[in-house]
């Protein structure tokens, strides 16, 4: 998998963010869909969402955002 950048706006108590892809998802979960909406983070996102904690909107939002990359796949 390929790995998933942090936005800098969200690196406000790192320098460089850790490398621990459930440490990056979460921190991408806590702020989306303000963050994270690409293709590639959606689907990782998407994949560890039982290992997130993450609201029931959250979770229905990224549910929806995945569903929606899927169907622009084709």
């Amino acid at each position: 998998m390929k790995t998933i950048n942090v936005p800098k706006a969200l690196l406000w108590d790192y320098t460089i963010p850790p490398d621990d892809l459930l440490w990056r998802l979460q921190r991408i979960a806590d702020f989306f869909p303000l963050y994270g909406t690409d293709r590639e983070t959606v689907i990782a996102l998407y994949a560890h969402k039982d290992q997130l904690r993450i609201d029931r909107e959250t979770r229905l939002l990224i549910e929806e955002f995945q569903k929606a990359w899927i169907n622009k796949d084709g």
